[in-house]
């Protein structure tokens, strides 16, 4: 299972770090990116894992609070300008491409390393997740995919759910466009 496990990691990966080259075939690639986040996000939440945490709800609400306060305070901090003028299709593929990384990244992901331990699931999944968005955005910014994926990563744990961390995703998603 834990050869599936990373094979299914491998190829997901590759198709993500494959997409920034979409725009340059030619038609709207919006219809294949749909896909390929349909694809991620089927993975990811149909995979059997050895071991499921049980979720706590206890504290969701004040976890996905904490990370879009982060993701916020980062954005006012960072400035800059949206690479796009804010419009509904950019928001909703967006969202959707929230939703399937952390189905991918902290259900998959996650719960294929954790059996390993807590410190390799975090790591391990924020590390993947950091690499992958390379050729999206560039090596320059690393070290925010990086801590993006440590706080999602964090979210998962302290939760037991990846669904706190794609609100969260979603959230600093949308925060990058507006």
């Amino acid at each position: 299972m834990a050869v599936a496990a990373i094979a299914v990691t491998a190829v997901g990966c590759t198709l993500l770090v494959l997409r920034p080259a979409l725009p340059a075939l030619p038609g709207d690639p919006t219809p294949v990116l749909l896909a390929l986040f349909g694809l991620l996000f089927v993975a990811g939440v149909s995979w059997p894992l050895a071991h499921e945490e049980p979720a706590r709800r206890s504290n969701w609400i004040g976890v996905v609070a904490l990370g879009v306060v982060a993701f916020a305070v980062a954005r006012l901090v960072g400035g800059g300008h949206p690479p796009q003028p804010a419009v509904a299709r950019l928001i909703a593929l967006n969202l959707v491409a929230a939703v399937a990384e952390e189905a991918f990244f902290r259900r998959l992901v996650y719960g294929a390393l954790a059996p390993f331990g807590v410190a390799l699931a975090v790591g391990g999944s924020a590390a993947v997740f950091a690499v992958v968005h390379l050729t999206t955005y560039g090596a320059w910014v690393l070290p925010v995919d990086l801590a993006a994926g440590l706080l999602f990563a964090w979210q998962r744990r302290a939760t037991g759910s990846w669904t706190a961390s794609a609100v969260t995703h979603g959230a600093a998603n949308v925060l990058v466009v507006l």
